[in-house]
């Protein structure tokens, strides 16, 4: 279990906020829903991104921050959905890996610290948690079915899934 499971978990809560958001028209994708929260799709961007940034201080990608930022906020919405699909299955398998070593983290002051790579990658699924709560508040603004993706109903689906192969 443990953080192999976090990842398949991941995984499955990334799909089901992909399928809520596919429905939503242009228009409520991007709505400014004020200052506070910005639009759904700013904070898919910054999901997105994040895990970007995760992926690129793995490898030591020293390429621009802004040309990463520039083609992301590029993307169409259906382009957006599908890249965020794709890099969450890279970080769910990268949680399927034993993972051995530490990573270091530069600090805004120049400084750094170092981790170990589970809890690195760990950071990045929590951080989606969290930015997809705000996604539910952004989808009850618009009065649209929220995301249920709570680490109980990932457990819930996987029961139902064992008990209809009875």
């Amino acid at each position: 279990m443990g953080i192999k499971f976090i990842g398949k978990y991941h995984l499955w809560a990334g799909k089901e906020s992909r399928k809520q958001l596919e429905k939503l028209t242009n228009e409520e994708f991007l709505q400014d829903l004020g200052p506070t929260i910005g639009s759904i799709r700013d904070k898919v961007e910054h999901i997105l991104l994040a895990i970007e940034f995760c992926f690129k201080r793995v490898i030591n990608d020293s390429s621009s921050p802004e040309d990463t930022i520039t083609r992301i906020k590029n993307l169409s919405n259906e382009n957006l959905l599908q890249h965020w699909d794709l890099r969450d299955s890279e970080l769910a398998n990268a949680l399927q890996q034993d993972m051995e070593g530490t990573i270091t983290i530069q600090r805004m002051n120049e400084s750094s610290f170092v981790m170990n790579l589970e809890d690195y990658y760990l950071q990045y699924v929590l951080h989606t948690v969290y930015h997809r709560g705000q996604v539910n508040y952004c989808l009850k603004k618009l009065n649209k079915d929220r995301i249920d993706a709570d680490y109980l109903y990932y457990f819930d689906e996987l029961n139902f899934l064992e008990d209809s192969q009875k």
